[in-house]
């Protein structure tokens, strides 16, 4: 059954994905805008008249204006009411604090939806829903932009307390917090540096908001009550002080930089090189074949390289009849070794060892004393581990390795044949 939903701010950005969203689902609409006309109007043409209702010119920093756009809807019944329009102001610090444009914020983020959702509670079919628009901006202490991330704050606020108020009369009322979102509110910051400390590395656009809102409206979410969803990639749960300490420590690589090391090794160098799931490498890409023989060429120039691949049984048939792996293994020259084990034994002879030797790993050890350890993680072509420094661990990743191939020597573990 179509719905009849309220979407204020809905000219431009994410107020206009969202409008958009429940037209294409043929939703009736009703929209407001401030200085948008054009925008506004074209959404209109689009849908057509009977399916877009055109709300204004209301400013909603005026709050007079905001009841006067209550007035004139009175005689509507709203299943959803989504209030968006929100202003951004990046002055308003203590250095620059100016009471009436700080209100002006107030009014059209906060008071205004306070006002609207207070006013047109009996507007709202039983069943219906509000969705009230925050920002991830909330969470944190603002530099500048003071008005904004308290004007935000306190929706999460009001999205608590008209969810306990208006349950009795089955109204949901949740709120969003987007987090950077491509829209002509975006500061250079948000479109060029949010990606950096943002886990998914990149902005949102402004339909991925939508997609949550009009779930937010459906009776797919129709025990969701009172809660603020954060949409912002992970930002909010990234610390830049811990990410800039391990990266301080630990740089992501890939392939790169394994064929760089590879051609810089030469006579007095060693590499320990370690494989306990090669279902990433070994297979058939440029990269992958450059380094294996980039590998080969090391030890053709002295260097002491060293490949151990503990193979799992479930990948034992194809591991063992790799083109690559065959290649490998045959040029090894006699002062190296590249030997196949069983992942069963090791495990069960060495399972202390076993147990440190994650995805694999590369040591690197220079003539003139440098170390550094390549650890797998197979994240892409472009991320395939990182690098680490740290002495200790080296050492340790060493002395398991000279373990394992200590017993080799022994003949205490059983080596595959490559076919």
């Amino acid at each position: 059954m179509n719905k009849t939903v309220l979407v204020t701010g809905a000219s431009r950005g994410i107020g206009r994905a969202i409008a958009t969203k429940f037209l294409e689902n043929g939703d009736i609409v009703y929209g407001t805008y401030f200085n948008s006309k054009k925008q506004i109007e074209e959404l209109q043409k689009k849908y057509g008249e009977d399916k877009f209702k055109i709300c204004g010119p209301y400013n909603f920093c005026n709050l007079d204006e905001t009841n006067n756009f209550v007035d004139s809807i009175l005689n509507v019944d709203f299943d959803t009411v989504v209030l968006s329009a929100g202003m951004f102001s990046e002055n308003d610090d203590f250095l620059n604090f100016d009471m009436n444009d700080f209100n002006s914020i107030m009014n059209c983020n906060f008071y205004s939806p306070l006002i609207i959702s207070v006013r047109l509670q009996n507007n709202i079919k039983n069943g219906g829903n509000i969705v009230l628009m925050s920002s991830n901006d909330a969470y944190s202490g603002a530099f500048g932009s003071m008005s904004y991330s308290i004007s935000k704050s306190a929706i999460i606020s009001l999205t608590k307390c008209l969810c306990v108020n208006y349950g009795r009369k089955k109204i949901r009322v949740n709120s969003i917090a987007p987090g950077a979102i491509n829209t002509d509110m975006n500061t250079p910051e948000q479109e060029f540096e949010a990606p950096l400390w943002t886990p998914l590395e990149r902005i949102a656009q402004p339909y991925e908001v939508a997609n949550v809102v009009y779930f937010l409206s459906s009776s797919e979410s129709g025990f969701i009550n009172g809660e603020n969803i954060t949409i912002d990639g992970g930002y909010s749960q990234t610390s830049i002080l811990l990410k800039k300490e391990i990266e301080r420590a630990r740089k992501f690589v890939g392939y790169d930089y394994l064929n760089e090391m590879m051609l810089s090794l030469k006579e007095g160098d060693k590499a320990y090189c370690l494989d306990t799931t090669p279902d990433y490498g070994w297979i058939d890409i440029p990269e992958e074949t450059d380094y294996i023989h980039n590998n080969v060429e090391a030890m053709k120039k002295g260097a002491l390289v060293n490949r151990i691949i503990i193979v799992d049984e479930e990948k034992k048939d194809r591991i063992l009849t790799n083109e690559l792996i065959k290649y490998n293994v045959m040029n090894t020259v006699d002062s190296c070794i590249t030997v196949l084990l069983d992942e069963n034994e090791v495990m069960k002879k060495y399972s202390k060892e076993f147990k440190s030797f994650g995805k694999g790993f590369i040591i690197f050890e220079k003539a003139d004393g440098t170390k550094e350890v390549f650890v797998d993680s197979f994240s892409d072509n472009d991320h395939v581990g990182y690098v680490v420094d740290n002495e200790m661990l080296i050492e340790q990743l060493i002395e398991k390795y000279n373990t394992i191939l200590k017993a080799i020597k022994d003949n205490k573990l059983t080596q595959y044949n490559i076919e």
